[in-house]
């Protein structure tokens, strides 16, 4: 019976090559490859010679049953990678190991470097839960319903960014995750890797100091602030008094509707309690 090799490849360092990725390519018969000219740099490199079949994101659909039914067809072994890290983490591959499965292939992950996990690791946040959202979307409108989603999400968040987008990343980060802890890691494992970590307002200006801040690949993890036990807000406490308790801590009205949605509120019923608690202080000002 065929088999499916899901192998990791290096995010930057060469160094990250492991006996193991060494064997289930040479094991294979032919690989499957994001883009075939990346692949066979990393081949050459090995001193492994394997024919390649492109494996994208724009054929995969079409591409994988094909590449099963070859492998059925010939009994032959297939390796699948992406550029770098690992297959169908944001990445090519999750087709062609689904149709696998499908087909009653063994599919054997070789296991190796993640940005994801990379990042978490570097963080240092609590990453027992965490949930991992790809590329985030580019519009801010888009990027800030996003964002409120992992607000109330697990604590702990990861996402890759363009270079171009992450100074305003970590600018609606701290604007609308109020206390929230960033790590932004860049070109991990490479010669240049950066990684700055602490209050998304104080990462934000080290990211604006950065003159190179456009250069490298990002991936970002996002903490949450902590809610203290005691300072956890009643089950049956109104959109109302969540409002009036964060306007009463010296918060603006706009932060004040974010704090009562982060603790559970609609942002629709936060912001109409916004509207009667802005109406009876205009009454009481004109009494």
């Amino acid at each position: 019976m065929p088999r499916l090799y899901v192998v990791a490849t290096p995010i930057g360092n060469l160094d990250d090559l492991t006996p193991r990725m060494r064997w289930a390519l040479e094991s294979a018969s032919l690989i499957a490859a994001e883009d075939t000219r990346v692949t066979q740099k990393l081949l050459t490199v090995m001193d492994i010679s394997r024919p390649l079949i492109s494996n994208h994101q724009h054929n995969e659909e079409t591409r994988a049953p094909r590449i099963i039914e070859r492998m059925i067809a010939e009994n032959i072994d297939v390796a699948v990678t992406c550029d770098a890290g690992t297959p169908g983490i944001s990445d090519p591959g999750m087709e062609l190991v689904s149709a696998a499965w499908q087909a009653g292939i063994e599919v054997i992950s070789v296991s190796g470097p993640s940005a994801v996990i990379t990042t978490l690791s570097a963080a240092g946040f609590d990453a027992r839960e965490f949930a991992f959202f790809g590329f985030l979307p580019r519009e801010n409108g888009d990027l800030r319903k996003k964002l409120h989603a992992i607000a109330h999400g697990p604590r702990v968040a990861v996402a890759y960014e363009s270079p171009h987008r992450i100074v305003n990343l970590v600018e609606q980060i701290a604007r609308e995750i109020p206390g929230a802890r960033v790590c932004v890691c860049c070109d991990l494992t490479k010669k240049f890797e950066k990684i700055e970590r602490g209050l998304a307002g104080a990462v934000l200006e080290c990211l604006k100091a950065n003159p190179n801040v456009e250069k490298g690949e990002y991936c970002v993890a996002i903490e949450l602030p902590e809610i203290e036990e005691d300072e956890a807000p009643a089950v049956q406490m109104s959109p109302r008094h969540m409002v009036m308790d964060a306007l009463l801590e010296g918060m603006s009205m706009r932060d004040a509707v974010k704090c009562a949605t982060q603790q559970g509120a609609s942002r629709q019923d936060a912001y109409a309690a916004s509207l009667e608690i802005k109406r009876w202080l205009e009454s009481q000002l004109e009494e």
